[in-house]
Parts: structure tokens; sequence; C-alpha cells
């Protein structure tokens, strides 16, 4: 179909203030901000409380290279899904604590990172419950694509490298090869802390958040859990961004929350 010139012209707008979005953020807002980071006591919540006040947050990766420079990716929190501890036969710490769910056991903030399939990981936060935590599922890209890219391609492990933008980070496996994240470097880790890794309200420091926009939360039931049972796996506990490209799956019987 072709599309007419308002069309085109609207689609290079939204470029152009991407563009300068990234600008911006390269040049002004890239820092751990003590006053927009995420502290402890954000945490210390219900964990499925926690859950609808991560959606639109930021989640800041920091690296450092050979030359003590720093480079970032930072993306949205769109999408997250809550595992409830001993009263959820979905979460893995359902029957009890052990050395793999210990994460999810410690103060609230700490990083449950687990490895999936022998070769991928997914990044949790632990909420106030004991042995409850946060699952990142998805996040929209804001800053560091060609760092994201160049993550998830050298992660890829020979499988097909679809590194669009969109492809990104609208998975939890997805996002945490894009930021880089594994077990050995952040399991366990106090996200209130950490000097690698962090949350933060907002990005820039006039005052409002880069990129920042209402929404609307949708909630509905959790990916892959069938396995839990029908109580476990009807609970409406999975919510995102409605409308937002990058949440990985929408469902038709989400309701608006």
């Amino acid at each position: 179909m072709k599309r007419n010139r308002q069309e085109i012209d609207f689609d290079q707008c939204k470029r152009h203030k991407k563009d300068e979005l990234h600008e911006k953020i390269a040049n002004n807002c890239i820092k751990l901000d003590p006053l927009s980071r995420l502290k402890s006591d954000f945490f210390d919540k219900s964990c499925v409380d926690l859950c609808k006040h991560l959606i639109g947050k930021y989640m800041i990766r920091k690296y450092e290279d050979e030359s003590s420079s720093s480079k970032y990716t930072v993306g949205r929190i769109v999408e997250v899904e809550a595992y409830t501890g001993k009263d959820d036969p979905a979460s893995h710490s359902f029957k009890k604590q052990t050395d793999r769910n210990k994460a999810m056991f410690m103060k609230p903030g700490t990083a449950y990172v687990y490895n999936i399939y022998g070769c991928y990981c997914c990044i949790n936060i632990s909420s106030k419950e004991p042995g409850a935590a946060v699952l990142i599922r998805a996040l929209e890209p804001v800053y560091g694509l060609d760092l994201m890219t160049q993550n998830k391609n050298s992660l890829s492990k020979g499988k097909s490298k679809n590194s669009n933008e969109k492809n990104l980070t609208n998975g939890p496996s997805k996002l945490c090869m894009s930021f880089k994240i594994s077990k050995s470097l952040f399991n366990q880790v106090d996200l209130a802390t950490s000097e690698n890794i962090w949350f933060q309200d907002k990005i820039n420091d006039d005052g409002e958040s880069v990129g920042k926009s209402e929404f609307k939360i949708q909630c509905a039931k959790r990916i892959g859990i069938d396995y839990a049972g029908p109580e476990a796996a009807n609970k409406l506990w999975r919510f995102y961004i409605k409308d937002n490209k990058y949440v990985s799956i929408v469902s038709k019987d989400s309701i608006d929350f």
C-alpha cells in the first residue's frame, strides 16, 4: 500500500525526535542519580504491588571497557510478572529455599538471575515476602541500541541474529542478552547499591523522565506456567503497558488495570 506524504513526514519527525532523545541522554543523563535511583525502601513492597510500581521505571546497565570509559544501555520496563513464593506453585521458591533460589529470600531489591535452557538467563527482583520476586519480561530500548545489538548477537548461540530494535528486549532472555546480564555477574546482587546495574525513576536531571508518557497498565495471565495448575495459571499476575510494541505477548484476555 502506498503511503501518503503526511504519514512519511510523521515517521521522519518521530525518528528525528528519537535521535534528539538519544543525543540528550548521551550528553546529559546517563549517570547514577542518587535522587532518582530506586532505593531499598522502594522494593520493600508486596510482589504484586512491586510489579505495578516497576512499570515505566528505567533499568540502567553500566559497562567499563579497557580504557576505563563508561558505556551504558538503558531500557524502560514495560512488562513484568509476579511470583509470590510459598503460596504460588509457579514460583521457584514454592516448596523451599535452595541454593538456586536463595536470592528470592534475600532483602527486597536483590537480583535473582537464573539460567534457562542451559544457556539463557532471566532477571528477577526480590520483593517483601520471603521467596517472592518480580520477573522483568520486557523493556523498551531507550539508549545504547548499538551495544544491545552487539551484546545480543554475541550471545545468540548460532541462532538467527534478528536484532531489530523491537526484537532486542521484548522477552526476558532477550533483554538479558542485550544488557549482558548473567547469573555469574548479577545473581544475589543488591540492586539498590550496585554500580553496574540499577533502576531509576527518571534518567535526566531537569525534573522529567526522558521519553516519559502517560500509559495504561493491563494485566493478564502469566506465560508458560500451565504446569503449576489452573489456579496459578489463571491468576492475572502479568502486567504490561497497553499498546506498547515492546511487550512480549499481548493477551486477548487481558483487562485494564
